[in-house]
């Protein structure tokens, strides 16, 4: 967007008269229970009340888990979750990239998504990018 974010995540692009982005947003986007209509159960539920995207029963596999997280219907040559297997999508340190300092290190010495001060930078930048000119 000419704000320098991708469009969906540009408040002043796909934003509304809240100061949210549409999606996020419980008046603009809302149900008639008062929540986000996609994090609604009684919008977008399952029989057993639950979100249908976290129901165990509706998107579970035979050995009941939620498939994504099952290392049985997802496996790595390891045993493990594929996308949580270090060693099948992992970094040259043995660690997955977004835990190692090495390859997502900060100036600062920490995990870059963790680190207090890259975060707060970050955020002063979307809410600069994001201001109406």
């Amino acid at each position: 967007c000419p704000h320098g974010l991708l469009k969906q995540a540009c408040k002043a692009c796909k934003g509304c008269k809240h100061g949210l982005l549409r999606i996020q947003c419980g008046q603009c986007n809302g149900c008639p229970h008062g929540k986000v209509r996609r994090r609604c159960a009684s919008c977008n539920g399952c029989p057993h009340g639950k979100l249908r995207t976290c129901c165990k029963l509706c998107v579970g596999c035979p050995h009941g888990k939620i498939k994504n997280d099952c290392a049985q219907c997802i496996p790595c040559p390891h045993g493990r979750v594929r996308r949580a297997c270090a060693r099948c999508t992992g970094c040259e340190h043995g660690k997955l990239k977004q835990d190692c300092r090495t390859c997502s290190g900060c100036p600062h010495g920490h995990i870059r998504r963790r680190c207090s001060r890259c975060r707060r930078a970050w955020a002063e930048q979307r809410a600069s990018a994001a201001a109406p000119p």
